[in-house]
């Protein structure tokens, strides 16, 4: 009898330390936020450029707009396989999970509307387009040799309507 209580009181011990060691890491994971572009904009800061954005010098890098989407891809990539094993992960727990997968949607989202902004403003004719979005609001690099008030009007209500975000909340950089 008492080999009996011995092993009834191990598992429930092994139990409960399982429970309680699985629900700190599900409120762990639930403070995960994952902000798509800010890693992004920091590697670049951190690579000898400025603070931000309107404060880099384009006139030394040509190919940022080529640069910059492939950097992007690769954070979002990273930014995806991470959700998708929380979501994958058993020992992951149903409210954690729910999370990921609501973040994992709105990546996806994003990118499907940032895509979206970018190609609608080149067809406008500009020569090329970069959103930089993050949770402060949208930044929308345009290169062409000239932006006209009625330019940077149509440029914001473009990425405003696309994005759907306030208009007032999109800032047009020139790049020429």
């Amino acid at each position: 009898m008492n080999r009996k209580m011995v092993w009834v009181f191990s598992l429930l011990l092994v139990a409960a330390v399982t429970y309680v060691f699985i629900s700190g890491v599900e409120k762990e994971m639930c403070r995960i936020e994952i902000t798509p572009d800010e890693d992004v904009l920091q590697s670049l800061t951190s690579a000898g450029l400025n603070a931000g954005p309107e404060h880099w010098n384009f006139e030394s890098s040509p190919e940022f707009f080529m640069e910059y989407r492939l950097e992007r891809e690769r954070i979002r990539g990273q930014e995806t396989e991470m959700l998708n094993e929380m979501i994958n992960n058993p020992q992951v727990g149903a409210e954690a999970r729910l999370e990921a997968e609501q973040q994992l949607l709105q990546l996806v989202n994003l990118m499907e509307k940032e895509l979206l902004a970018e190609n609608l403003l080149k067809a406008q004719g500009y020569k090329d387009a970069l959103l930089f979005s993050s949770r402060k609001g949208t930044m929308v690099m345009i290169e062409t040799e000239k932006l006209e008030a009625e330019d940077f009007l149509r440029v914001t209500e473009t990425v405003a309507t696309t994005i759907e975000i306030p208009r007032e909340e999109v800032q047009v950089i020139q790049h020429k």
